[in-house]
């Protein structure tokens, strides 16, 4: 049962919980979208069940729109996604020092949906999305496709201690894994 004060977990989907490869691995892919052979990271479908139990639940993706879309559709049906963002949702942002720009996750922007910084927590492999808000973070292992890896089984268990806490961003959530068995 969702509560009004349920925190928001903010799902990133490349190599966090799905590999996307224009070349079939030496497997069959699980899913299909706009031309691209789709991996499921071992345990997704019962860390989404565990998610959406206890979460609102919301996507925002680096990639654009049109393979975002799809691909949470088919990853989640008929549940109750708070919003699905993509590429023109980030914010673009250039290092001085190398002059290199990169593509940031303001969570400042979910503030206009009503969500506190305090009760929101980002699943992504990339912390550099994160930099403006790295409090939010629960940075997961990258995953590129191996059938043995098991990060989304042990991520439910971090959350469920995180969920409790009145407010996430003080919580220091680096090596997460390792507070598991503490």
């Amino acid at each position: 049962m969702i509560t009004q004060d349920q925190k928001l977990l903010v799902l990133d989907l490349d190599e966090t919980l799905v590999f996307s490869t224009e070349r079939q691995l030496d497997r069959p892919a699980d899913l299909s979208v706009v031309g691209y052979h789709v991996y499921k990271r071992p345990h997704l479908d019962s860390f989404l069940e565990f998610a959406f139990s206890r979460f609102k639940v919301g996507v925002w993706t680096s990639s654009g729109r049109l393979y975002a879309e799809p691909l949470v559709a088919q990853l989640m049906p008929n549940r109750s996604i708070e919003f699905v963002w993509s590429s023109m949702r980030c914010s673009l942002a250039r290092d001085w020092e190398t002059g290199a720009h990169s593509t940031q996750k303001r969570l400042a922007k979910l503030k206009k949906l009503g969500f506190k910084l305090e009760q929101i927590i980002g699943i992504d492999d990339t912390p550099s999305k994160y930099a403006r808000n790295y409090g939010n973070l629960v940075l997961v292992q990258e995953f590129t496709g191996d059938p043995s890896d098991d990060e989304l089984a042990h991520l439910p268990h971090y959350l469920e201690n995180l969920s409790a806490q009145p407010n996430v961003r003080a919580i220091e959530k680096r090596n997460w894994r390792e507070r598991l068995h503490r």
